[in-house]
């Protein structure tokens, strides 16, 4: 089944940079009608606003506070595409003695915000005649990444909630799309040395595989490697993502 972006209405969490502003960039292009850019620091979103005023509207969002999540919906009255993107990463590994504190951190803003965004938002997605929900995971939520073990956790929670939404959610026809990109070129990944592909590549790759009804994407060449070998051998990745960091 196609999914034509023409016309419709998104709304995108971490807008202001980075693969949140990779994916306002690509619906722009693709001639959406209109965009919201949500960021916690609404100032943040200036230069994004400016790409297109007339399209793209800027909304103050902290996914972690339910009382903006609900501003949000009340300011939102139709929806087609929601993209949560929003997130932070810490480098704190599984075993260190403040790792819980890191993943409480990760959990509330990778997790939980944007699920109680995506539920409070499913009655307006409800009444869209072609919806998705696109959400972003990572390469290290299929294994764990030491390094950053404590946001692979959250990472690979947001894998598992994105396939209970997609089932949930088939009935009323609503594609759950799930990302996992590997180091891409945003601050995030700034330490990683190696080949990074661009936030809009992402954007574009994610859009490319939503219209022939791909909902499990792996958008660079790192992504699809690991994952191959996650396919072949869940602990062999576990063994290559441990030498790597």
């Amino acid at each position: 089944m196609s999914f034509a972006l023409a016309g419709k209405i998104a709304l995108v969490t971490g807008a202001n940079r980075g693969i949140g502003e990779g994916f306002v960039q690509t619906l722009l292009t693709a001639g959406v009608q209109k965009i919201y850019a949500a960021a916690r620091d609404i100032a943040s979103l200036e230069a994004i606003v400016a790409l297109n005023p007339e399209v793209i509207e800027a909304v103050e969002l902290d996914v972690t506070q339910a009382e903006q999540i609900q501003a949000v919906v009340n300011q939102i009255p139709q929806l087609d595409i929601l993209v949560n993107n929003a997130g932070i990463i810490d480098p704190a590994m599984s075993s260190a003695l403040d790792a819980t504190q890191f993943a409480r951190q990760e959990m509330e803003v990778n997790l939980f915000g944007p699920m109680q965004l995506t539920s409070a938002l499913i009655p307006v997605l409800k009444q869209s005649k072609q919806a998705a929900i696109i959400n972003i995971s990572s390469i290290a939520g299929i294994s764990n990444f030491p390094s950053i073990g404590t946001y692979s956790i959250s990472k690979a929670a947001m894998h598992s909630y994105s396939e209970g939404l997609r089932a949930d959610l088939s009935a009323d026809g609503i594609q759950v799309a799930c990302i996992y990109p590997g180091p891409t070129d945003t601050r995030m990944a700034e330490g990683m040395e190696m080949d990074k592909p661009t936030p809009k590549s992402v954007s574009e790759i994610a859009f490319s595989a939503l219209s022939i009804g791909q909902l499990e994407i792996f958008p660079d060449d790192f992504a699809k490697q690991m994952y191959a070998t996650f396919l072949d051998s869940p602990q062999k990745l576990a063994e290559v993502f441990s030498q790597m960091g």
